[in-house]
């Protein structure tokens, strides 16, 4: 056992670095600065993402400590409730927090992205994302103390998490730690780690959670299975990717047999199958395009 869960911080790291040192050792890692110099970091305001999508459908999340409701409505509509939420911040004042708009296509709001982050570490991910990486990326959008509460990531992927706007405050607690956080479901928590009930669940004091802020620029690198809570200091836009290498492609399809659902099996499969097999992303994202939009 560990003596203490830390992250390490870097200014910078070649692909062979980030993946000798932290993906094969399974090391979450956060990387200062990495997409300086990007037109995103001044140009994705709330104002740029109405011009682009602003008639856009995009799906809401509420989050509750056992619930996730889900609401639908123009990008345009949403993005003024969060302006009139931000600009309400006197002491004291009661203003509904809008929801959260949670895991959505990067190119459905920004068919550019990719032209807007001339900085993005496309080495950092195997061979078989490079090309198409865009694609693979999700979109958050949400007002200040936007909340996702304790979970892992669905498929079990590695997750690069880029800050673009606004800073978010990360809690992360190590895969093996799991079984002190008091599982929901397949992959969301009890716990609060913000404010911990211990209490309700005393196992959790053996847990050793690790705090991260991620800024404007920043990355950061969470490794299969790593729970973490994120907490949004700002109005803020971000967004992630979630991959596989041939190895957690294999544990991701194992996991059924540690009660991932069937779809989300499906999903790991369809990676499997091109990276194992050699069939190209372009041909196989017809697939798994549903993943990106998927409620889980």
């Amino acid at each position: 056992m560990d003596s203490k869960f830390t992250v390490e911080q870097t200014d910078g790291l070649d692909a062979t670095q980030f993946t000798e040192h932290f993906v094969k050792r399974g090391k979450p890692v956060l990387i200062k600065g990495v997409l300086a110099g990007s037109a995103a970091l001044e140009r994705w305001t709330l104002g740029y993402l109405r011009e682009r999508a602003g008639v856009s459908e995009v799906p809401l999340k509420t989050m509750y400590a056992s619930s996730l409701e889900v609401t639908r409505e123009p990008l345009g509509d949403y993005l003024a409730e969060i302006e009139s939420y931000e600009a309400c911040n006197e002491p004291g004042e009661l203003v509904p927090r809008p929801a959260y708009l949670h895991d959505f296509p990067l190119t459905a709001l920004i068919p550019e992205a990719a032209a807007d982050l001339e900085q993005f570490p496309a080495t950092y991910l195997p061979q078989w994302y490079r090309g198409t990486w865009p694609k693979f990326a999700q979109v958050f959008v949400g007002p200040t103390h936007s909340l996702t509460p304790l979970h892992f990531d669905c498929l079990l992927t590695h997750n690069l998490f880029f800050q673009v706007r606004g800073r978010k405050r990360f809690i992360l607690i190590p895969a093996w730690q799991l079984k002190f956080c008091y599982r929901r479901q397949w992959r969301w928590f009890d716990v609060d780690a913000e404010k911990p009930d211990l209490a309700r669940f005393p196992l959790y004091g053996n847990a050793q959670p690790c705090e991260v802020m991620v800024d404007p620029g920043d990355c950061l690198y969470l490794p299969p299975g790593t729970l973490h809570q994120v907490r949004s200091l700002d109005c803020a836009v971000s967004f992630n990717i979630d991959w596989h290498t041939r190895d957690s492609s294999m544990r991701g399809l194992l996991a059924l047999a540690r009660g991932m659902p069937l779809r989300n099996v499906y999903y790991n499969a369809v990676i499997a199958l091109g990276i194992w097999c050699g069939i190209p992303a372009e041909t196989l994202l017809p697939y798994y395009r549903s993943y990106l939009n998927y409620i889980s």
